[in-house]
Formats: C-alpha cells, structure tokens, sequence
C-alpha cells in the first residue's frame, strides 16, 4: 500500500480508534474517521453516523468509500457488567448489524480490505486447566457482548473481501474507562478485595500496542496469520495486576479473603444485586475475577517479528499518573 492512501477507521472519537489513526497518520496515510458521536481528532475526512441504524450502505458514506481501500472496524459496543435486553438489543445493533452494513458497502464499493476488532471473550475458559488459548480454541458464549463481537467476527471472515481480524485481551494505558480503570478507583479507595490467592493469569495489551498491531495488520499485504490474539507475552496474576497497582500509583496493597469466604458473600450479593443492579460482589463478578484467562500469542509473534512487547510492569508504569488521576 502506498503512502497518502486513505484508511477507513471505524469509532474513530473512541480510546482505541483514536490510537489507530494517530499511528496511521504518523506513517503518512490519510485517515477517514467515522464515528456516531462528534469527533475532536482531525482526520483528513469525517463521517458521523451509526451503522448499525441503517438496512443498507448510506449514501453519503458510499461517496466517501470510493476512495477507500481498507477499513479498520474499530466501532463497537463494549461489554456491561448487567446485560438488561435494552443492552442486549444495542450490542446486536451496533456490534452484529452495524458490522453487516459496513461488510456489504465494503463489497459493494470495491473496498478490498477489512481489519476487524475482536475479543478474547469467547473463548471457552472453563475447557483448559488455566492453559492458553490459541486462536482454533473452542468459543463459547457466556455474555452478548462475546456472541454479538463473534457473530461480528463471522460476518468479517465469511466476506468475499481480504480479511484480518485480531482478538483483544483486555486493553489498558492512559485513556481507559474500562476494567483497569475501574480496578484502580477501587485500590484507590481501598475498596477492592483479592479473592483467595488471587493466582488466575489474565492476558492483557496496552492500548498503544493493540493501535500498533492493527494498522500495521492493515497495510500488511500478505501477514503471516490473518486471525491473531492481540496479547502481551506475560500474563499476570490478578494478585500481580493488584500489587503492580500498588508499586507504581502508590496504593494500598489490596487485601486477601479466603475464596470460600467470598463465595458465601457472592451468593448474598446476588440477592442484593436485584435491589441494587451495581452492587461490586456477585457470583458472576467472582467468577471472572477466579478464572484465568489466558491466551497464546504466538501467532502475533510470528506475525510481527520486530513487534517491541514491553511487560506489563513496563507498560503499566507509562500510564501511572493516568490512573493515579482517575
């Protein structure tokens, strides 16, 4: 691919699309960035519209996509700790039918290439001992936001077009509002407990490293795997995430309560959470705080050879007065 051609990026007012196109333009490709929210970023081109709204391309997109050749599909609606079917029905519309919409004007306007976002949350943890999953392990869906990304992730491979897709494992660094976000509030104000020994490996990625893998997956011609898991090497334990936390942003190192002890409180929680949709201990929000959730990188290895991959530690020290502040 040339230099000075256009890149389509999807959700692109968002944490990680923002991050895609800033390394696009570095490398001198112009970036058309499409997003349903206002956009701030300056793109060489906007376009502001939810796809997931319409049964067909719109037109004004479609005059834009004529000088397009690859998109990256960074759009996307994330994962809710309650999935109520309101929630639900929007996770199908934007992260299923938006994602449909988007593959039939890619084919109906000579795009060639699409680089979909997609997720560790599919995996069927509960088959592997705490082992990795690589990218030909069992799915299984447990939340709507797994099956809606997945069913996503379908649509994108079962395309005519030259598809590449890389599946997240929890992304974190300077602009998260997600899990580590929230995981520091909580040490913040002392308000998070370890369950157990708190050994589960979680895979992790720094944002800037998950916007590196994916524009460099889109100018690619010929990458080594078209399906990849985008993760560090190093897969720390909850307890290791937790004091990480706690050396570098200087927090309280979080206690420990024996599991048992938290399974008993988890299943009165999920009496209170009925009353109190939001209440932090359940029998759901235990399980995934128990369950190791691991996966093999060595497709992206093979992939990107020269890929720098710091260790959490190192990353996570590039974001401390991010989540200091948070």
């Amino acid at each position: 691919m040339k230099t000075r051609e256009t890149i389509l990026v999807t959700g692109a007012a968002g944490w990680l699309g923002r991050l895609v196109s800033l390394h696009l333009q570095n490398a001198g490709y112009r970036v058309l960035g499409m997003d349903r929210t206002a956009i701030t970023h300056k793109f060489n081109d906007t376009w502001i519209g939810d796809l997931g709204s319409f049964h067909s391309p719109p037109s004004d997109l479609c005059i834009k996509l004529k000088y397009v050749r690859t998109v990256i599909h960074c759009a996307g609606y994330a994962h809710r700790s309650i999935e109520s079917p309101a929630e639900v029905s929007k996770l199908e519309r934007i992260n299923v039918d938006g994602t449909k919409v988007l593959v039939e004007a890619c084919k109906k306007f000579g795009v060639q290439r699409i680089v979909y976002v997609s997720t560790i949350a599919g995996y069927d943890w509960g088959t592997i001992n705490g082992g990795p999953c690589d990218e030909e392990s069992r799915l299984h869906y447990t939340t709507a936001y797994a099956r809606t990304k997945l069913d996503g992730e379908r649509l994108v491979r079962e395309s005519s077009l030259d598809w590449r897709a890389v599946r997240l494992a929890t992304v974190f660094g300077e602009g998260d509002h997600a899990n580590f976000s929230k995981l520091a509030k909580a040490l913040k104000a002392r308000r998070f407990i370890v369950p157990g020994s708190g050994d589960a490996r979680k895979s992790v990625v720094p944002a800037a490293l998950a916007a590196e893998i994916l524009a460099r997956l889109a100018i690619e011609d010929f990458p080594k795997h078209r399906l990849i898991n985008g993760a560090l090497s190093d897969s720390p334990t909850l307890r290791n995430i937790c004091d990480s936390f706690s050396t570098t942003c200087g927090f309280k190192i979080a206690p420990s309560i024996p599991l048992a002890v938290m399974r008993s409180g988890a299943l009165f929680g999920g009496v209170i959470s009925r009353i109190w949709p939001s209440f932090p201990l359940t029998n759901v929000i235990l399980s995934k705080l128990v369950t190791a959730t691991v996966v093999d990188n060595r497709r992206l290895r093979e992939t990107f050879p020269d890929l720098h991959m710091p260790t959490f530690v190192e990353a996570l020290r590039s974001a401390v007065e991010y989540y200091k502040s948070v």
